[in-house]
């Protein structure tokens, strides 16, 4: 139970990370915690990682197209871990798109990926 809770907790806090990252970005706030909400579903964390104890925040820009599709990513802050940024690129791979932005417009925004 605590871990669903800690989980739904985490999600609060990218959630507006996020929302913020969005806003000064300029991509639309409700479309970014969407999104946000799909890369957290698709974040695992390594074994390997979980064994070191390894934790942190990679800092992922990217860039979407207006259909959603996920057109460019970069890591734009490493987490410290090469275990975490090496999962990071692979959670964007899994994640490939996104819905639609509203009115179609490419958005760019930035997703922190916390552990």
């Amino acid at each position: 139970m605590k871990k669903v809770a800690r989980k739904f907790c985490t999600f609060g806090a990218l959630a507006v990370t996020m929302a913020s990252a969005a806003a000064s970005a300029g991509a639309d706030p409700g479309w970014a915690r969407e999104a946000i909400e799909k890369v957290v579903q698709h974040r695992t964390t390594p074994r390997s990682a979980q064994l070191r104890g390894d934790k942190g925040v990679v800092q992922m820009a990217v860039s979407v197209d207006g259909n959603g599709m996920i057109t460019d990513y970069r890591m734009v802050q490493s987490s410290g871990s090469p275990i975490l940024d090496r999962e990071a690129d692979l959670i964007m791979i899994r994640v490939g798109s996104f819905d639609a932005p509203p009115g179609r417009a490419p958005q760019k925004v930035t997703i922190p990926i916390r552990w």
